[in-house]
């Protein structure tokens, strides 16, 4: 009976030392996420974000990336609608965001979380794609931005007036900007490859000349739309407008050529092609318009919990450590954090110097965002409309006001067919 006795108590003492050390074993938090996509992104995040705080609160993070925003949201919609949910957190672009909290409840009520975050002021560029009525649902971790650079020589052509002291602070206009790009000493290149990047070089041009931020894109014969391309005609009649316009999506060859010396630019080209010869470039914030202030289209991400996440308390405390300072410089991959306090966690390298720049055009811009996509039917349909007015300005179609004018009236038309 002793004997017996003997073999039971280690029988248990087997079973709980064993259920101790599994206690032990790291929490597995899971993020589903359209951002951090290339492997070389990947180990930024390992390195620089996940390792530290996995090893403080003995987990590990499972990242999943989808290329398509559509299977991101399936992935969480299938876990939603079966109610197996073992997702933690998602990362979504700023005109996702819609799906998952306006038509759907997949997302947890962050205004709690952000009140244990007072150390921090996030920008509020996304306010209309982070939060749904009044709460917060997402914290953005990266905006992309359009910036200026030129080449050193072209600060020996700048306009009568404007002195390089007031473009680096980005104390000029647009009117300055068209008169810069003489044509003679200083070209400029415009993002006119077909389906690409037009109809947001144009719409942040327009945001810097009104004070109404809703409407004025992705729209094309306001005021102030009417005022972004006449500048864009102005320069093609001046020739100032690089003829590779409408063929590559690039400034960054035509800038390092010597062949384009001017350019209001995607951050991430600017980042680019300043990292690579920083002693030939200087960048600075994109131009002013008739609001006072600049204006960009801006793009990026945001991250949130979602409903029912099995670590929602550990997903918590990761959001906290992500929209630190010193993480959501390395957060947002050489894009803009949109957080006040993160200049004071960047360098002096190149990288960091145009990053300053991105956060300095927030400050001081019209921002708006994409979140107007999903009111379209075809986005690449909306893009075809500011596509054709550029073609008809470079290929001499138009080469008036009067005629500008009466197309974009028409492919105004065409953008309206295009809504939901």
């Amino acid at each position: 009976m002793k004997k017996i006795i003997i073999v039971l108590f280690a029988v248990t003492l087997v079973a709980v030392l064993g259920a101790c050390g599994g206690s032990d074993d790291p929490t597995v938090l899971v993020i589903q996420s359209s951002f951090v996509r290339e492997v070389s992104e990947k180990e930024i995040y390992q390195t620089e974000i996940f390792d530290a705080f996995e090893e403080e609160h003995n987990v590990t993070i499972e990242l999943n990336t989808y290329s398509e925003v559509g299977n991101l949201y399936d992935k969480i919609k299938t876990e939603q609608d079966s109610g197996e949910i073992t997702s933690d957190l998602v990362i979504a672009h700023y005109s996702d965001m819609v799906n998952y909290k306006s038509n759907n409840s997949y997302m947890m009520d962050l205004d709690d979380l952000e009140g244990e975050m007072d150390d921090r002021t996030f920008l509020d560029a996304f306010e209309t794609s982070t939060f749904e009525n009044g709460i917060r649902y997402f914290f953005p971790i990266n905006i992309d931005v359009y910036i200026g650079i030129a080449a050193n020589s072209a600060f020996d052509h700048l306009p009568t007036g404007v002195t390089e002291a007031d473009v680096l602070a980005g104390d000029y206009t647009w009117d300055d900007y068209v008169a810069w790009a003489d044509g003679d000493n200083v070209t400029t290149f415009i993002k006119g490859l077909a389906a690409s990047q037009i109809i947001y070089q144009i719409g942040g041009m327009a945001l810097s000349h009104t004070d109404i931020i809703e409407g004025t894109f992705p729209n094309l014969n306001s005021t102030a739309n009417q005022r972004a391309w006449n500048a864009i005609l102005e320069m093609k009649l001046n020739g100032a407008i690089h003829a590779e316009s409408t063929t590559v999506n690039s400034a960054q060859d035509l800038l390092e050529a010597g062949n384009v010396q001017l350019a209001f630019e995607h951050q991430s080209v600017v980042g680019l092609t300043y990292a690579g010869a920083p002693a030939q470039f200087k960048v600075f914030p994109g131009p002013k318009g008739d609001s006072g202030n600049a204006g960009t289209i801006a793009g990026g991400h945001g991250i949130g919990i979602i409903e029912g996440a099995p670590n929602a308390e550990l997903a918590e405390e990761f959001i906290k450590w992500i929209t630190a300072p010193e993480q959501i410089v390395h957060a947002a991959l050489g894009s803009t954090p949109p957080l006040l306090e993160a200049t004071a966690a960047l360098g002096t390298s190149p990288s960091d110097e145009v990053v300053k720049m991105g956060v300095a055009t927030l400050e001081n811009s019209n921002v708006e965002g994409l979140q107007m996509i999903p009111n379209y039917t075809d986005w690449g349909g909306v893009k075809g409309c500011s596509d054709a007015v550029f073609t008809k300005i470079m290929d001499g179609t138009i080469t008036t006001e009067a005629q500008l004018l009466a197309e974009l009236n028409t492919q105004q038309a065409n953008l309206e067919a295009l809504e939901k």
